[in-house]
C-alpha cells in the first residue's frame, strides 16, 4: 500500500505566453512541466498549453476558497477522498485547513455460540 498524502487543490496549466494571462502574468508562478505535474497531480490543461506544449507552464489556482465538501473519489494515494469543488484533500498544502481523519476499526461480528455466519 503507497503512502498515503494530501492532494493540493487543481490548478491550470497555461503556455507561459498564453493571451488571456498577460495583464496579470506577474501574479502566477512558472515551473517546467515535469515538475509542475509532480507538484500538482490533478491539475488540467488551458487550451493554451495543450496546442502548445512547452517544457514551462504558468500554474492557475483554478478555485477559490471554498470548504471541504468530499466527492467519494480518492486516488490510492490520498488520506481521505477528493473534494468535490476543487479536486485536494484540503490538507497541509497551499494553505488549506487540515482535517485530521482517523481510520476506525472494522467491527467485528461477534456470534452466539452454534450460530452460523451469514
Amino acid at each position: 500500500m503507497p503512502e498515503r498524502r494530501h492532494y493540493p487543490p487543481m490548478m491550470t496549466f497555461h503556455a507561459p505566453d498564453c493571451p488571456g494571462l498577460a495583464p496579470m502574468r506577474d501574479g502566477f508562478i512558472s515551473l517546467p512541466l515535469n515538475e509542475a505535474r509532480i507538484k500538482y497531480p490533478n491539475h488540467h490543461l488551458d487550451v493554451c498549453a495543450a496546442i502548445d506544449i512547452t517544457p514551462y507552464v504558468v500554474v492557475e489556482k483554478s478555485m477559490g476558497d471554498h470548504g471541504y465538501s468530499p466527492s467519494g473519489t480518492r486516488p490510492e494515494d490520498a488520506i481521505r477522498s477528493l473534494c468535490r469543488k476543487c479536486f485536494g484533500t484540503h490538507g497541509e498544502d497551499e494553505d488549506r485547513e487540515v482535517i485530521t481523519v482517523k481510520t476506525q476499526p472494522k467491527p467485528r461480528l461477534t456470534l452466539p455460540p452454534g450460530a452460523e455466519r451469514p
